[in-house]
């Protein structure tokens, strides 16, 4: 049957005109409520004679008189022809429909044969007005006399054409009006009865996208690609199909074919690395706008999201990239891809900050800090910081330039940093933990405990994990090394302090024991009745603990009986040294 051929895409938009009701700038095409549809002579493509495609034409004129379409007269042609100086008998394929678009007729079928033997080859098309979109009849044989026989198939394949134009026409509008459940149901008939309907597909292809039928879109899609590859919509829509699926290496490839069509659009290259942005390949969007900044090195908006896409794609291949190796115990050294992406953000950012000035939004100064910091360079992080507190009242850059005096070791500047940010924004997130942590790091115990308290009561942290913060700190410092066991134990008393569940505290009363066992032990080693007056209650008090923390011994698989069995034995010793130092006295 019928079969579209080279269709543009503007049938999307017109296919719908042979079923639509009657209005004002259409009803001229129609004859009652049915469409006209022009048909020229059949003609010749040897030397055989015309008589044979003008009664082909006339006969299918009678045919063509359906409850929805009717075939204009011979007479009404010629009438509408001589309004331009035309005639019937003048009009060949290309002037008949040049006529049709003039006159509002929406069909026009154009008609050949040549001879093969004592047969004539009859092929025919239909045309819709003024998409274009092809109908050809499939090629058929007759006898050279057999007109009727001719134009009878002709009829009977239009009457199958009525069916595809009416469901693609029903498919563009239901499309276009957002219904997509009825759109689904009508395309797809559509695309299986006109598969060479681009306006269908595309429909279709939209719906699906609408629907988030991602990969299947993306089918359809690409199906129009292939028949029309420069076509700049579809390979937009390709593209944006392609990055939902996550498949930013296609998604790259249509966008940039898109901008090939568009080189010199720095709005549409604006937009489409957007998406690509969206689509989460920031390193292809900003290899979108450097080329944009070419052209435009100036141009401040293009400067901000170049910079805002390469700063994300450096934090990404930061957190995927393999640690180069490091020597003797140095920190890894920067990837060098990571580092030319820091500095490519920074060189656009920081123009945008300077140029712009209170207007340049505080994010653009938060990112460049957060850079510079990556880039091992905190003084000019504190740099960007200061000349954007100028302008702006924002906790995130107090916040960040605390963290930046924190890696210049200026740990009073860290802590005042976060304070000021606090001031602006008291929810500000782990800021009361942040300033613990940077006294921790100084060794200014106090004044983390100072600030993990305020930690706790501002809930930013658990307070087990807030606990753990000075108990870490206290046995690994002091009671492991064996450096101060006095403080250790009374930092892990302050990390019992806290408001801290059962299980830890558990944890925390067996580690308290067992610091105040080691204690103990160094405390009786002189083996006199003073040092044993002195760590008998040491002992008592460690095997009390012990015992509190026995969930936690038996959930980690502690040997708990083995440090109360050689408590009891030194309380023995102990024991024993002060009878026999009290029967000598």
């Amino acid at each position: 049957m019928f079969q579209r051929l080279g269709v543009t895409m503007a049938a999307a938009a017109t296919a719908a005109v042979l079923l639509v009701p009657t209005t004002p700038q259409v009803a001229e095409a129609q004859e009652g409520s049915r469409f006209r549809v022009m048909v020229p002579n059949v003609q010749p493509t040897d030397d055989s004679r015309d008589l044979f495609g003008q009664r082909v034409a006339r006969n299918v004129r009678d045919l063509i008189d359906l409850d929805t379409h009717v075939a204009m007269s011979e007479r009404d042609i010629d009438r509408a022809a001589r309004d331009f100086d035309l005639r019937y008998r003048d009009l060949d394929c290309i002037t008949a429909r040049q006529l049709a678009s003039q006159i509002d007729v929406p069909l026009v079928m154009c008609g050949y044969y040549h001879a093969e033997g004592d047969q004539f080859e009859v092929t025919a098309t239909f045309f819709t007005v003024p998409a274009g979109e092809e109908y050809p009849v499939e090629p058929f044989r007759v006898d050279q006399g057999d007109e009727d026989g001719a134009a009878m198939q002709i009829r009977t394949s239009f009457e199958g054409l009525i069916q595809q134009v009416q469901t693609v026409a029903f498919c563009q509008a239901e499309h276009a009006s957002g219904n997509w459940d009825q759109a689904l149901d009508y395309c797809s008939r559509a695309v299986e009865l006109s598969p060479e309907s681009d306006g269908a597909r595309y429909a279709y292809a939209r719906t699906l996208l609408e629907l988030e039928q991602w990969q299947e879109s993306l089918n359809q899609f690409e199906r129009l690609l292939e028949g029309d590859p420069r076509n700049d919509d579809v390979l937009n829509n390709a593209a944006y199909v392609a990055g939902q699926l996550g498949d930013t290496d296609k998604a790259r490839e249509y966008y940039t074919r898109f901008l090939d069509i568009n080189p010199d659009n720095v709005a549409v290259r604006n937009r489409v690395a957007f998406e690509l942005a969206q689509a989460g390949d920031d390193l292809g969007a900003m290899n979108l706008l450097r080329e944009g900044l070419e052209q435009e090195p100036d141009n401040l908006d293009l400067h901000e999201r170049f910079g805002m896409y390469a700063f994300r794609a450096a934090t990404t291949r930061q957190s995927t990239a393999p640690q180069p190796a490091t020597q003797d115990g140095d920190a890894p050294a920067m990837d060098p891809e990571v580092e030319e992406l820091f500095r490519t953000a920074l060189s656009s950012l920081e123009r945008v900050i300077e140029e712009q000035g209170a207007e340049a939004p505080s994010s653009y100064a938060v990112n460049s800090m957060r850079a510079y910091r990556q880039l091992g360079e905190p003084e000019s992080a504190v740099r960007i910081g200061r000349q954007a507190a100028e302008f702006h009242d924002d906790a995130q850059i107090y916040s960040q330039m605390a963290n930046a005096y924190n890696d210049m070791g200026d740990v009073d500047s860290a802590i005042a940093a976060l304070d000021r940010a606090l001031d602006i924004d008291p929810d500000l997130a782990q800021a009361r933990v942040r300033q613990g942590n940077f006294a921790l790091q100084a060794g200014r115990v106090d004044d983390a405990i100072t600030a993990l308290r305020a930690a706790e009561a501002a809930g930013e942290q658990g307070s087990d994990q807030l606990s753990g913060m000075i108990f870490s700190y206290g046995f690994s410092n002091y009671v492991q090394s064996g450096e101060n066991l006095e403080r250790g134990i009374q930092l892990i008393q302050e990390a019992k302090a806290f408001d801290v569940s059962t299980e830890w505290r558990e944890q925390l009363d067996f580690f308290h024991g067992y610091s105040l066992y080691l204690r103990a032990e160094r405390v009786q080693n002189p083996q006199t009745l003073e040092s044993a007056r002195a760590s008998k209650p040491i002992f008592e008090q460690a095997a009390q603990y012990i015992r509190a923390g026995q969930g936690y011994a038996q959930r980690s698989g502690q040997n708990m009986q083995s440090i109360l069995d050689a408590i009891s034995q030194y309380l023995e010793i102990q024991d024993a040294i002060i009878a026999r130092e009290s029967r000598n006295r």
